[in-house]
């Protein structure tokens, strides 16, 4: 058999075995109305003085949904007590955060120290967790996880030589700095 021959068959298998998979994952659901008005869903079809009215729904198999969280209820005297406080406090001018920065009078170094901020605030999170991960999965020293993890999210290439992108270079911050350099180059 030629290569060309045994790709067609496994592209053929591949394809019979999808269909039988997504056929045994659906689930046939009847769905009908009773002599007073309530609609009924069951997996055996209604009686045979209901068949006219009978709808058949197919619906695939999936894993329940979980459970929708509590809300959280904050008491009333927390507020109340903000209330009062923020009443006894004089009204002071806050400075604004968004104000816009002229990222022209800037020098290189201090944008890409913006950016490199930014990035900070975003890896800083998903670094320590990953370091506890690892404390927790105690298959390594703890000082060695911090080792491991200590450039989380820098990129680089891996030991397959492939590239793996710096993470969240696609902040505000960092776009600005990029084009900044572009500009003035």
């Amino acid at each position: 058999m030629t290569l060309k021959r045994l790709r067609q068959i496994a592209a053929v298998a591949i394809v019979l075995t999808a269909v039988c998979v997504s056929a045994y994952a659906q689930k046939t659901v009847y769905k009908w109305v009773d002599e007073d008005g309530v609609v009924h869903f069951s997996d055996a079809p209604p009686g045979e003085e209901n068949t006219a009215e009978t709808e058949t729904v197919v619906i695939p198999k999936s894993p329940p949904a979980p459970a929708p969280a509590p809300p959280v209820a904050k008491p009333a005297t927390v507020s109340q007590e903000i209330d009062k406080n923020q009443s006894k406090q004089p009204v002071a001018e806050v400075p604004s955060v968004f104000e816009k920065i002229d990222i022209t009078k800037m020098s290189i170094a201090d944008l890409d120290l913006r950016c490199d901020e930014a990035r900070e605030k975003m890896i800083a999170p998903l670094r320590d967790a990953e370091i506890a991960k690892c404390k927790q999965d105690k298959s390594h020293d703890p000082a060695w996880c911090e080792r491991f993890n200590a450039d989380y999210g820098d990129g680089g290439r891996t030991l397959s030589g492939s590239i793996r992108p710096r993470m969240f270079d696609d902040l505000p911050e960092c776009v600005e700095a990029m084009q900044e350099q572009n500009r003035r180059r």
